[in-house]
């Protein structure tokens, strides 16, 4: 596809856009990458809770400071939405609906506040391109369906993994390609050095020769010998969870189990690992999503945190010539590995929103509660405590993660990123799962969301993988 090609013969209109949540690294990348784009978007508003810190951001990426107009009223925003070129800045998000933008960029990544403006925006004719998957794989559903009814765009946004894995997806279900599996590398790449045995891993630095002994794939036990020798080494992630929420939402695509395999491997290892067990590899079933933590020495690339899918060669000649090609074939050639090592964050961000405004186009193509992210207390959790949401990484304390296919699960089971910030109303036992009964819900909009998005458990994927 020519994205030149793609809009040339359309509306050529400029897309106010905004953002909320825009002094993180997603809502920065984003803002580099507008003013590249004149013939495209404009920045309209910018909302964060320190409006101050806007200013210096928008300032340090050369955006003109005469632009800018802090607003913290509905009647100064009503005032200022109408004049030509300037950039509203604000720091409380329900303001963002009055402000006369097209597209809402939405980066907070936390899930009541998320849920609640991106409601509100698609309540008042306002397209939404949803990055804090902490909200959509709770709300996805209901928003999606919002969208819809308005006549709106909700769209994952382009540039993380979860977007680019549905687009990439759509493109394997278009060939006809059967899906096995799909997914993405954990954030952070495993890097090991043959030569001298020493191990790194984001900075931290330790000398393993035995490792050295299961460098070559050896069957799906070298990945047993693997985790055991870095098992003081982070090898899941509460986000990765999350991403593939949103995947299997988008896509029908089902958790391969329950924690998710989390293999420590190679890239080229990929086509042997995600296939049947009676195949060889790892999957008890397919057409499923997981993780994989990539393993590479200090002088490979980085796969970057990017997705990829596992197809069944349907014909033997072609996938020779592929192989042949470099291309990753399994060992027995029943399988292939796709992939794009690459997720560029805000820098794709903009395809999303010109998507949105232009075309009427969404990253997804139906968006049902296919699986939940669960969590389970890691320890004896008290009435009365706070599950607050810490950190980079999203995180909630004294609790076990998985992600488990909705119709497993018991219907009062508690989404993991609707317990965000709540409080429980009754103990829970060490290794019980979390469910509605013991949150303080009163008036959460998430919970709301959530419950509403339920009707489209069951939709069936038209256009999209199966």
């Amino acid at each position: 596809m020519n994205y030149l090609s793609l809009f040339r013969n359309i509306d050529k209109k400029i897309a106010e856009v905004g953002i909320i949540g825009a002094n993180g690294g997603f809502g920065y990348s984003f803002l580099a990458q507008v003013p590249l784009m004149k013939d495209s978007l404009s920045l309209k508003v910018i909302c964060d809770l320190d409006a101050q810190k806007s200013i210096e951001l928008l300032k340090g990426l050369g955006y003109d400071p005469s632009r800018f107009l802090l607003c913290s009223t509905p009647e100064q925003v009503e005032r200022c939405r109408m004049l030509e070129d300037c950039i509203i800045i604000l720091e409380d998000g329900m303001l963002l609906s009055q402000c006369g933008m097209d597209v809402l960029v939405e980066a907070t990544g936390v899930p009541e506040v998320s849920a609640r403006v991106a409601e509100d925006c698609l309540m008042h004719g306002i397209h939404v391109c949803m990055v804090s998957k902490e909200a959509d794989c709770v709300a996805g559903p209901y928003l999606y369906a919002l969208a819809v009814k308005n006549h709106l765009v909700y769209a994952i946004a382009a540039g993380d993994q979860p977007a680019n894995l549905v687009e990439f997806l759509s493109w394997v279900d278009t060939l006809g390609l059967e899906v096995i599996a799909a997914g993405k590398s954990s954030e952070y790449d495993f890097v090991y050095n043959l030569d001298d045995g020493r191990f790194s891993y984001q900075g931290t630095i330790e000398v393993l020769p035995e490792l050295a002994e299961h460098w070559q794939l050896q069957g799906m036990e070298t990945l047993s010998h693997r985790s055991r020798i870095l098992k003081n080494f982070p090898q899941f992630a509460v986000p990765d969870y999350c991403e593939m929420n949103v995947v299997s939402n988008a896509t029908g695509l089902i958790p391969s189990c329950d924690e998710l395999h989390y293999p420590i491997c190679r890239v080229e290892e990929l086509g042997d690992i995600y296939i049947p067990i009676e195949d060889g590899g790892v999957l008890r079933k397919t057409g499923v999503v997981d993780v994989f933590n990539n393993l590479r020495r200090p002088d490979e690339a980085s796969f970057a945190g990017g997705v990829f899918v596992i197809v069944r060669c349907h014909n033997e000649k072609v996938w020779d010539l592929l192989h042949a090609k470099g291309h990753v074939v399994s060992k027995n050639g029943k399988y292939a590995c796709m992939y794009l090592p690459y997720h560029f964050m805000g820098v794709e961000a903009p395809i999303s929103v010109v998507n949105a405004f232009r075309l009427a186009l969404s990253t997804y193509a139906e968006c049902s509660q296919v699986s939940v992210m669960t969590a389970r207390a890691a320890r004896d959790l008290r009435k009365g405590e706070l599950l607050a949401l810490n950190g980079h990484h999203r995180i909630i304390e004294g609790l076990e993660v998985s992600l488990v296919a909705k119709h497993e699960l018991p219907l009062d089971v508690a989404p993991f990123y609707l317990l965000a910030e709540k409080r429980l109303i009754k103990d829970v036992a060490k290794g019980e799962l979390l469910t509605m009964e013991v949150l303080d819900l009163k008036g959460s909009d998430l919970y709301r969301m959530y419950t509403s998005g339920q009707c489209h458990a069951n939709n069936a994927f038209p256009g999209g993988v199966k």
